[in-house]
């Protein structure tokens, strides 16, 4: 088996840092109160000054949107984060914060995607952040990437890494084919979620495929993990590819449309 003050110029400065490569993250469930991330505003706080610490600028905030178990609304997501925004920039926490949100494959998705009412990535990219069932078929991984492209979007498939479906690297290869970008959890390097997860980010590593990587980061106990592998050998490979998050930097990232 596999608020932000900073201008690129300051980058290079900073060298104080545990993480020597990210500086955006595109993939953080931290808005409170909102999914299975933190419970109260003082953990997302707590999380995001810590993120700050190890070198990251600018968070993309992607709750889940879900029916029946996250039933987030663009309207609810934003206020949220201008609320989140507001009390970072009273603690004086430089980080800039946007949102879009992490979108699970089902009928409803579509009706948002038909009413243009999905919160995208990137700008004029629009980059859609998008999961499945973890036993969901190729095909309908595929026949949803083709609905989110013929809309306008481009589908980024949230950690492919752990879908059992992928254990083929010939089907991984098909679904980049079909115009699919692949995010990369950041912990599956260490095996986090499981061995075989690990092995396949490996795998989608060695074919260069890891267009993004994201914390996906829940919690605070989490990013502990996620920080150790920073000191990988593979993330150090990874981060010579062609990764984009970086390429976000001074963009406006929230798309409503």
């Amino acid at each position: 088996m596999f608020k932000s003050i900073f201008r690129r110029g300051d980058l290079s400065k900073e060298t104080n840092t545990q993480n020597s490569h990210l500086r955006v993250d595109i993939h953080a469930h931290l808005l409170p109160q909102l999914d299975d991330g933190p419970t109260d505003i003082e953990q997302s706080i707590e999380i995001i000054q810590e993120m700050y610490d190890i070198g990251y600028r600018k968070l993309i905030l992607t709750p889940h949107v879900m029916s029946g178990y996250y039933n987030n609304t663009t309207e609810g997501i934003l206020n949220s984060l201008q609320i989140l925004k507001s009390t970072l920039l009273q603690q004086n926490i430089q980080m800039e914060l946007e949102a879009a949100a992490e979108y699970y494959v089902e009928d409803n998705l579509f009706r948002l995607i038909e009413r243009r009412e999905v919160l995208t990535f990137g700008g004029s990219r629009q980059y859609l952040l998008f999961e499945v069932s973890f036993v969901s078929k190729v095909s309908c991984i595929i026949e949803a990437a083709t609905k989110i492209r013929q809309a306008g979007y481009t589908p980024v498939l949230a950690h492919p890494e752990r879908y059992i479906s992928l254990q083929d690297k010939n089907i991984i290869e098909r679904l980049i084919l079909n115009g699919i970008i692949f995010q990369l959890n950041i912990g599956s390097l260490t095996g986090y979620y499981s061995k075989q997860a690990q092995e396949i980010a490996e795998f989608i590593i060695s074919k260069n495929l890891a267009v993004f990587w994201g914390t996906d980061c829940h919690s605070y106990n989490q990013l502990q993990s996620i920080k150790q592998t920073f000191k990988l050998n593979i993330f150090q490979e990874a981060m010579k590819q062609n990764v984009l998050n970086n390429s976000l930097l001074g963009e406006r990232l929230i798309s409503y449309a």
